[in-house]
Order: C-alpha cells, then structure tokens, then sequence
C-alpha cells in the first residue's frame, strides 16, 4: 500500500481531474479513512476552481492563429536571403559560357608543365592574373549571355546576376592558380608556396575587377586589351625606356610600377573598389559606353 505522504503529493492532480482510473480508485479509498486528507482536498478543489475561472476569463486575441501559421509559412529572413542567393548562383553555372571552365583549366595546366619544363615559378605569376581577367571580361552582356533579355525582364537586378557570376568565376580562377601553384612542388621548396601564391592573388583580383568594370563600360575586347597591356608593362625593360625616352623620370616612374604589382593588400583593396563600381554600374545604362550594350 502506498504511504500516506504518497496520496498527499498526489491530491493536487486528483483534485484536478488528472490522476488515472487505478489511481483515482486508490485515492477514493484512501480518503475514506483520512480526514487530513479530506480537509485537504476541499482547499485544492478551491484552488483547482480559481485557475479554471481564471482561464477561462482570459481570451486569445483573434489575430494569434492567422499569425501562428503566418510564422510556421514564412522562414527566417536570413535563410530566406541563403536560399535565394544559393539558387541565383546555382542558376548562373547554367548561363556561364560553358568554354570558360575548360579553356580555363587547358590553359593553366599548360602553364603549371612549362613551369615545371622550364623549372620557373614566374609562369604561373605571369599566367594566373592574365587568365582571370579574360574570364571576368567574357562574364556579362548581351554577347556573353543568350539569356540576356530573359534576365533583365526579371525582378532580379542586373548587380545581384553580376555578383553572382563574378562569385562563381572568382572562385573557380582562385582554385585553378591555387591548384597550379601546388604543381610547382615538384621543383620549388614547400616553404616557397606561400610566397608564391601570394606574388599573384593581389595581381589576380586587381585585373579580374578592373577587366570586369571594363567590360561592363565598354565590352571585352577593350577590357582584355586594357588589362593585358597594363600587366605586361611592367616587363618593360630600363634599357628601352632610356632609348625612347631618356629623361630619368620614366625610368622611376617604370620602377615605381614595378612595385605596384608586388603591393597585395593595395592591389586588393583596389579590386574591391572596382568590383563595387562594376555592380553599381550593371544597373546604370548610362554608363554602359560599349556600342553593343
């Protein structure tokens, strides 16, 4: 039999209607000898009738469903905004010249076995930024994308379709020098890697934007001629500035351009700036200079 403490910890839930068949038949028995337990539970009747008028007094407000179910139908607006951005770049793998991802490879696997040939870290320095920035200029416009007048009769902005294939490519180009530039562990000492891949991510992200805003004012062709010429400038030997031009000024001016490239946090932060300009002028047609845009 239980103890009687058992039945005073249980008169609350009996009092309540909560206690099961076997139980309640236990505490009916139990409460025919017990006058404590009587007295008892006339107070916890009292308190069980209190909470239920109590309850039974307050109303929901109407509008509480229509918003439960609002709530359960509309997901975080930070998922919300994953989601969408997931599915906008997903898409643009589909629009993306289907060339640019072979070619791209092609080329630089040709450069990682002339390096390796030719036992010369630099070809991948030279190689990298140059294939960047011809992708990201064959990126956007009419004559790169079939689907061009489908896009803009979107709701989706021209910037978000630009920054999401700019994502995509940037990211492809930056595995492929990453990929290269491991290639040249087969002649270069491990601890040289980092040096290495450091000498052409600044170059890389500064001619992938500058070809990119290019491209958007005034087409591809412009945008890789421009870009190209200013990363080969730089080979620009002193011996024929001085021949040209034989005021010192030049041959400083070379030098001081030299460095430049060898500037990541500069080259960087100066990629960001351009890239922000490319986005901002995707939604601008007044600034689209290119005759075929």
């Amino acid at each position: 039999m239980k103890a009687h403490t058992e039945f005073e910890e249980l008169l609350p839930f009996y009092a309540a209607g909560g206690c099961n068949a076997q139980q309640k038949r236990e505490m009916e028995a139990h409460l025919n000898d017990c006058p404590e337990c009587q007295t008892e539970l006339v107070m916890w009747k009292a308190v069980s009738s209190e909470i239920t008028a109590s309850s039974q007094a307050i109303t929901a407000p109407p509008e509480i469903p229509a918003r439960v179910i609002k709530r359960i139908h509309t997901p975080n607006p930070l998922t919300a905004a994953v989601r969408q951005s997931w599915q906008l770049i997903r898409a643009q793998f589909y629009i993306v010249q289907s060339e640019l991802w072979p070619i791209s490879a092609l080329v630089m696997l040709i450069g990682v076995l002339v390096a390796v040939i030719a036992r010369k870290d630099m070809v991948i320095y030279l190689l990298s930024p140059m294939m960047a920035a011809s992708t990201l200029a064959m990126l956007y416009g009419p004559d790169h994308d079939p689907a061009n007048e489908l896009a803009r009769s979107t709701a989706t902005s021209p910037w978000k379709i630009l920054l999401a294939r700019m994502s995509i490519m940037s990211t492809y180009n930056l595995l492929l020098g990453l990929v290269a530039s491991l290639g040249l562990l087969l002649f270069v000492k491990p601890e040289m890697l980092g040096t290495i891949i450091l000498g052409w991510v600044g170059p890389l992200a500064f001619l992938s934007s500058l070809a990119l805003l290019l491209s958007v004012w005034w087409g591809t062709g412009i945008a890789i001629a421009a870009t190209y010429g200013l990363w080969l400038a730089q080979y620009i030997s002193f011996k024929t500035i001085s021949i040209w031009m034989p005021s010192p000024i030049w041959s400083s001016f070379l030098s001081a351009y030299k460095d430049f490239w060898h500037e990541p946090l500069l080259l960087v932060g100066l990629s960001i700036l351009f890239a922000f300009i490319a986005l901002w002028s995707a939604n601008q047609p007044v600034l689209r200079l290119s005759s075929n845009q």
